[in-house]
């Protein structure tokens, strides 16, 4: 009763109520601030903890373990208690208001540690993961593996339909750019996730940062059935936007060259792939062979000789040569199948990742022989969609959209139609997946900033 009595003082002080208690119930003052240990720690480990029984791992007892969460995932999110699942598992409990609406509060201002400190406030590299169902960036800390940061756009005026679908990292990890088809906009974040700008381009999909030129490229929805046949280039510090004719229709897979002098985009309505020079802004069109594709997206390997793109329709994957970047090349064709989609390169260049997203797998290629050596299926990977390669090379990140509920989030409910997706981490020694990160509804293109090491 006392702690009970105490926390509601402490709640209607951080809500700004004049209350007044006993010196037996208060011990004599009224606090002010919230301090973890003291305050929060023993209603979290009394009345939450004990509903996480699915949490392997889970460990109360200091803020430090609490934080890094269990085995499944992250229970904590600061700055977010709505998507917080210490705070969602209490609500579904039935759990004494006072008590969540304190841990709310410790949440919402950062769940702070005794010392003030915010986790992963100083941390990084950072995965970001478009949820096109939700409206919400998923910001994954890369050396921790859980879900740091979250950025809601209803937070910044953008509707819960704004359908963020790719993203864009400056390879210092100082700013993000992210494209909303639903909103018809391009925005930019800074690391802090302050939106500094924002651009409008109809129907926005695949986005590629140049560093050399510090322009940013932006492509089609694949979801727009009838767009301009043009890319857009973008001035990151104005956000001013121009757009370059590629003169096919539904142009969506997009990428560059590391020197950034050339800019591949292909179409989704035929085979072709429009080679643009950077700086001319010179045009050449080149047709694919085979049946109809449908290309989805490029990886362009790290020295900028050679390329691979994927065939949603046909299920191939090509191999272009690009050593003559003007005139992309075809030299093997491997009839893979399954909605091959984002693919990334592994350091070095010689291995390349390819989410399948009909076959819930995810294939490693051997880029020298056009052959596949590895498909990793399981846990986690359900509709696979995006790839990304922590900068080191040390993990492989696939999402999964999950619109198939092949996935089952923890803890979830029969009644839920629409449940998370998620982002399987595999190691990229063994291809084992070593952990799957929760994320939120229909989760689609990720990004991440890179180093020399590896690709586009």
């Amino acid at each position: 009763m006392r702690r009970y009595l105490e926390a509601i003082a402490l709640v209607c002080t951080l809500c700004g109520i004049a209350v007044t208690v006993s010196p037996l119930q208060a011990v004599g003052q009224t606090r002010t601030d919230v301090v973890f240990t003291r305050d929060v720690l023993p209603v979290i480990r009394e009345s939450f903890l004990p509903l996480l029984t699915e949490d392997t791992g889970l460990d109360g007892g200091s803020w430090e373990t609490l934080m890094r969460g269990s085995e499944q995932g992250e229970v904590i999110i600061p700055f977010d208690a709505d998507r917080s699942l210490l705070v969602e598992r209490a609500e579904q409990a039935g759990v004494d208001p006072v008590a969540i609406a304190l841990v709310r509060s410790w949440i919402e201002s950062g769940a702070r540690s005794d010392d003030g400190e915010v986790a992963y406030a100083d941390a990084g590299p950072f995965l970001y993961v478009c949820n096109q169902g939700s409206g919400v960036i998923s910001i994954i800390d890369m050396e921790a593996n859980v879900v740091a940061r979250t950025v809601d756009l209803q937070d910044f005026g953008f509707s819960a339909n704004a359908k963020p679908h790719h993203v864009a990292v400056t390879p210092d990890g100082a700013f993000w750019y992210v494209s909303l088809i639903g909103e018809h906009t391009v925005l930019k974040f800074n690391r802090e996730n302050e939106l500094l700008g924002r651009t409008a381009f109809e129907a926005p999909g695949m986005l590629a940062f140049d560093p050399v030129l510090e322009q940013l490229y932006v492509g089609r929805s694949m979801t727009a059935v009838n767009p301009p046949q043009r890319i857009g280039v973008i001035e990151p510090d104005s956000m001013a936007i121009e757009e370059i004719d590629v003169f096919h229709p539904r142009p969506h897979a997009l990428n560059i060259t590391p020197d950034g002098k050339y800019v591949f985009s292909a179409s989704l309505g035929m085979n072709q792939v429009a080679v643009v020079n950077a700086e001319s802004l010179d045009i050449e069109l080149v047709p694919v062979p085979g049946m109809h594709h449908s290309l989805v997206q490029f990886a362009v390997a790290p020295d900028g000789r050679s390329m691979i793109v994927g065939g949603h329709m046909s299920g191939d994957i090509l191999f272009l040569d690009i050593t003559e970047p003007m005139q992309p090349e075809v030299t093997k064709t491997l009839p893979l199948g399954g909605g091959p989609w984002h693919p990334s390169f592994l350091p070095g260049g010689d291995r390349a990742v390819f989410p399948v997203k009909m076959a819930n797998a995810v294939s490693i290629l051997d880029v020298t022989t056009g052959t596949e050596v590895e498909r990793i299926s399981g846990h986690g990977l359900a509709e696979p969609h995006g790839s990304a390669v922590r900068p080191d090379g040390r993990y492989i990140y696939v999402s999964s959209n999950n619109l198939n509920a092949a996935f089952t989030p923890r803890y979830h409910e029969e009644d839920n139609n629409s449940p998370n997706g998620s982002v399987a981490v595999i190691d990229a020694n063994t291809f084992d997946i070593v952990k799957v990160i929760e994320v939120e509804q229909y989760p689609t293109g990720i990004g991440a900033q890179r180093d020399e090491t590896t690709a586009r």
